[in-house]
């Protein structure tokens, strides 16, 4: 199943993402770091299913319930035929997990050591005002030890063309005890509830696919991103019906409790701190086709109580309705969206408001949001074909002396993709028209080569991209994502009158247990160079 759909696409499907440009440098790196150690299913407790964020607490459930009465998962056609699971994200699963199993008889559990180890170097061009180039390092170590614990480090100081050596180094240990319980030691992440109180790392800007309106949270999960979000220690505790835990950081301290049932769960969350303090209380309930999810919440920022609730419908496979309404004073957010999926046609709705701009007489207080996408597949002749829409509106409110004034935001992108074993192409034509301005539009052709084999012991990897951009200013930009160096993420803004070129390698030898990987990417902008080294 990994083959049916690439990398990109199992992460955009599992984050609710309606394309790579509404992702983060960290979410990626995530989910990166997942697909090179993963997640095995058959050995990992409750608490590392949650805290890794692949699954909802219904799937962590189904899944122990699955493994008591039937033993371990072989395959991931059985994984589809476990409750909470569909052959569509069992494919987008496939690249963060593994299948391990020491049931079968005479096998034995072994706690098998795994290390990488990357550096990276970046030379990036100067402006005519800046003058010359500026060049920073960042390297990264991870060592697993099966699922007994995780040892992250990452170091990403700031330039080094002024000599400075200051840098910015993490470092994240999680242990996970025979019992249910887990420790952590030095950076991790607190993702709680649906993100009412908090909600470290990645937020989607807006709800662009059903699968975006509820939340997975991971509790307290260790990092080994370039930008973790707190600094401290923390604890775990999952009983068979109900997880504890705790976590004390720099300027506060948050703290979990969650009861979980056969078709919901209910869980009570509070953090205190310098950053603000609140409590909170979220559930999820199914009703047959129909789940429901919320959260209801106080922070003392505001003063005011604040709630966020919705509910997905799904009467039939890839047929998908939703419905979700929030009130947040401390974001100055109040709003209600409405999302349709039916197979490859996707379509949402926004209306947010902001209350406090509102009286303030500022701008953009108001905005309505309406996304359709349609990905459709084709398969002929050995090629297989992607052809994608996707027609953005985007209208925002403003006063304009005892009147409003409505600016509209007009965005039509088509992809077009092919691939046939180690060919890939990919041809983008990007509209845009914002009020005020006159039209823009972007262009790109991506011509790459991948060896067919993902298990070959020498694979060979180069991707050529040609970009040409005509927008009036930086209020008319467009985004683009760009193919970057593994552990990269590249989105950048196209402005102005403007053509670029990039070239993207890589060159990956496996032998005895040992991977070696060398990565390149040079462009107009920028030249990066990285190797990886990944012991087994």
């Amino acid at each position: 199943m990994k083959l049916l759909i690439s990398m990109l696409e199992a992460v955009l499907l599992l984050t609710g993402a309606g394309s790579a440009e509404e992702l983060s440098e960290s979410e990626f790196e995530r989910f990166e770091a997942l697909a090179a150690h993963p997640v095995c299913i058959n050995l990992a407790s409750a608490g590392r299913l949650r805290s890794c964020g692949l699954f909802s607490e219904y799937q962590v459930a189904s899944l122990q319930d699955y493994r008591e009465r039937t033993g371990d998962i072989l395959s991931l056609t059985e994984l589809g035929t476990v409750p909470g699971f569909t052959p569509e994200s069992v494919s987008a699963l496939a690249w963060f997990i593994s299948l391990e199993s020491y049931n079968p008889a005479g096998a034995r559990e072994k706690t098998r050591i795994r290390q990488e180890a990357m550096g990276r170097m970046t030379a990036k061009r100067g402006s005519s005002s800046q003058g010359d180039a500026t060049v920073t390092y960042a390297g990264k170590y991870h060592v697993e030890a099966g699922e007994r614990a995780d040892l992250y480090l990452s170091w990403k100081p700031g330039a080094a063309a002024a000599g400075s050596s200051a840098g910015n180094p993490t470092a994240s240990l999680t242990v996970y005890g025979r019992r249910p319980w887990k420790l952590i030691a030095g950076d991790y992440n607190v993702r709680l509830g649906q993100g009412l109180l908090v909600w470290d790392g990645f937020v989607l800007g807006g709800y662009p696919s059903v699968a975006s309106f509820r939340r997975n949270a991971s509790g307290f999960s260790g990092t080994g991103s370039f930008t973790p979000g707190r600094r401290g220690l923390a604890a775990a505790y999952d009983g068979r019906r109900w997880q504890v835990s705790a976590g004390l950081f720099l300027g506060g301290a948050a703290g979990s409790a969650s009861w979980l049932g056969r078709s919901g769960s209910v869980g009570l969350n509070a953090i205190c701190g310098r950053d603000g303090s609140g409590i909170s209380l979220d559930w999820k309930k199914a009703f047959g086709h129909l789940a429901t999810f919320g959260e209801v919440g106080y922070t003392c920022s505001s003063g005011k109580p604040s709630v966020l609730a919705g509910a997905v419908w799904e009467p039939a496979y890839k047929l998908a309705i939703s419905l979700l309404g929030r009130y947040r004073p401390s974001a100055d957010d109040a709003g209600v969206a409405a999302g349709f999926q039916r197979r490859w046609l996707s379509l949402t709705a926004d209306l947010m408001v902001h209350p406090q701009k509102y009286r303030l007489r500022k701008n953009n207080y108001e905005q309505i949001k309406v996304i359709v996408d349609a990905a459709p597949e084709f398969s002929r002749g050995g090629w297989v074909l992607k052809p994608m829409l996707r027609w953005t509106e985007r209208m925002q409110l403003s006063p304009s002396g005892y009147a409003f004034q409505a600016a509209w935001r007009h965005d039509l992108r088509c992809d077009l993709k092919a691939s046939r074993r180690w060919l890939q192409t990919c041809l983008r034509l990007n509209g845009l028209q914002t009020a005020g301005y006159r039209p823009g539009g972007l262009a790109y052709l991506e011509v790459g080569y991948k060896t067919p084999s993902d298990t070959a012991r020498l694979q060979i990897s180069a991707y050529l991209r040609g970009t040409v951009c005509d927008t009036e200013n930086w209020t008319s930009r467009i985004y683009a994502y760009e193919r970057d160096l593994p552990g990269s993420f590249s989105v950048p803004a196209w402005y102005g009158r403007k053509a670029g070129l990039s070239l993207v390698a890589g060159v990956t030898c496996r032998r005895c247990k040992a991977t070696h990987r060398l990565n390149l990417r040079a462009s107009t902008r920028d030249f990066k160079l990285q190797y990886q080294l990944r012991l087994y």
